[in-house]
């Protein structure tokens, strides 16, 4: 075989295979924005979740050592955490806004059902 003859059969085979993966590298899914986050569907065992009420509620929102911290429907739960198969993507003064695989649900805190009263001590 000649030797141009070699070099046209190589750059033809580096052509295959250069296309072959550029078709294979647009076929990969997207990645997750936070690789430490489980696939939708999938828990930890600490946070596995419990059956889903009808409708959310937003009973409180409260900060405990600089963290901010919502009671939804009964349970409380921070940023990151998953309520009721939902994350939750941010917690503000009077709502909490809830990521249910790219789709947003803000809960607004309406009337709070309780006052906190701080004691003094001497």
């Amino acid at each position: 075989m000649k030797a141009k003859t070699f070099i046209k059969i190589l750059t033809a085979i580096i052509i295959v295979n250069l296309s072959a993966g550029l078709l294979f590298a647009a076929e990969k899914p997207l990645m997750r924005v936070n690789p430490f986050e489980l696939p939708r569907g999938i828990y930890s065992k600490d946070n596995i979740p419990v059956e889903t009420p009808q409708t959310l509620t937003l009973e409180a929102i409260f900060t405990l050592k600089g963290q901010k911290i919502a009671t939804i429907s009964g349970q409380n739960f921070v940023t990151g955490d998953f309520a009721f198969g939902k994350r939750v993507a941010q917690i503000f003064k009077n709502r909490v806004v809830l990521d249910d695989g790219g789709k947003e649900e803000n809960l607004i805190l309406e009337d709070t059902k309780f006052t906190i009263r701080k004691h003094m001590q001497n």
